[in-house]
């Protein structure tokens, strides 16, 4: 698999790279060479049944993408997290109805939490469904909603029966299809750049009973979610290493003062702090993926160390790779560049790193009050 993936993104995916981030196109051709080689189908064993101890190799896939177009990896991606949760959770009429064209990137399912004044604060969601005979009625807004556009069904996280801040929760799985289901695009942004973004609506959109996740609704997002943060620092890693690659390259090629960049120790200092920041967010990642390919939706701390960790290290080091290219770097079109903005994102997606910092100091002190060990905690065995 290995193989073909770095065949793959050297035939098909680093020509592209630089045309999806300028047109900020669907790459859906990428999607599609990548379905061939099995790249969605990773989460997935011999005998077609999910398979979660697989996840350090959705890192690196993730990881590998990223490096060249966050936008084709999170594309990607959207197939293990959807899959994943229905495969996981999902009645069996919908795990056949909408896994296996996900799989062979004909399709694309949305993974909806976010609405306009309830981000982070998941408890300030107003989408609501309230049981109707055998039907859920759905009414309400997502945003900000990966592949809102151009998704067939949405999964989609909304309280039950009442609007009120502590009502139970539901994950309904809804056909994009259904009467009174509105898809819009959302505004560009400024990085990861052919990523389909956008809003659905929700207007008194009947739902069958039997199209909800089997778990808790915000339980089973969560450990969706989860994955997706994993994914998160993946991308952050591939940042990293693309930033190291073209500082490297830069240093060594370019002369100054009639010597190489990279006899300056000022430039040494930087790549040394990025390949240094590099394993670190690598192997907060790939413990974080081992947590999870061991079962159980994988271990929270761990996956927000590594997503917080990576994407702050990714934002980092690729403004200094912006640095050490000079004028070239603020060329829009440069390599460093698009690394340099959709490093920036990975802050922000999947939880801020402001969220992640305070569930890691909340979690830390209470343990502590409550006369815990902080042993697991910061992931040592004795």
């Amino acid at each position: 698999m290995i193989d073909q993936l770095d065949t793959f993104v050297t035939d098909v995916l680093r020509p592209r790279a630089a045309t999806i981030d300028e047109t900020a196109e669907f790459p859906q051709d990428v999607i599609s060479a990548a379905a061939e080689i099995g790249l969605q189908r990773v989460l997935i064993g011999d005998d077609g049944r999910l398979d979660p101890s697989r996840a350090p190799l959705v890192h690196e896939i993730s990881e590998r993408l990223a490096m060249y177009s966050m936008a084709s990896a999170v594309a990607i991606a959207n197939a293990h997290l959807t899959t994943y949760l229905l495969l996981k959770y999902a009645p069996a009429e919908l795990i056949e109805r909408w896994v296996e064209p996900t799989l062979a990137g004909q399709v694309f399912g949305a993974f909806a939490i976010t609405e306009a004044h309830a981000g982070t604060d998941v408890r300030g969601m107003g989408t609501v469904a309230r049981r109707d005979g055998d039907d859920y009625v759905l009414t309400g807004e997502k945003c900000w909603v990966g592949y809102a556009p151009n998704c067939s069904y949405a999964i989609v996280l909304a309280k039950e029966g009442t609007g009120e801040r502590d009502a139970p929760m539901v994950a309904l799985v809804v056909d994009t299809a259904s009467a009174g289901v509105t898809r819009a695009a959302g505004p560009a942004f400024d990085g990861l750049r052919g990523m389909s973004n956008g809003s659905l609506a929700f207007d008194g959109v009947r739902v069958p009973a039997w199209s909800r996740l089997s778990s808790d609704g915000f339980g089973g997002m969560m450990d969706g979610l989860n994955l997706a943060r994993i994914d998160a620092a993946s991308y952050a890693c591939g940042l990293l290493r693309g930033a190291l690659v073209a500082s490297t390259e830069r240093a060594a090629s370019r002369t100054a003062f009639g010597r190489p960049l990279g006899d300056l120790q000022a430039i040494q200092a930087k790549i040394g702090r990025m390949a240094t920041d590099y394993q670190a967010a690598r192997a907060l990642t790939t413990r974080a993926a081992a947590s999870f390919a061991a079962g159980d939706g994988g271990d929270q701390d761990a996956i927000s160390m590594a997503k917080l960790f990576a994407s702050e290290a990714a934002r980092r080091n690729t403004d200094e790779a912006v640095q050490i290219h000079g004028a070239e770097g603020v060329v829009r079109s440069s390599w460093v560049n698009r690394l340099n903005r959709d490093a920036k994102v990975t802050q922000i997606f999947d939880g801020t790193s402001e969220i992640h910092e305070t569930m890691l100091g909340r979690r830390a002190v209470r343990l502590t009050a409550a006369g815990g060990d902080l042993t697991a905690f910061l992931g040592r065995d004795q």
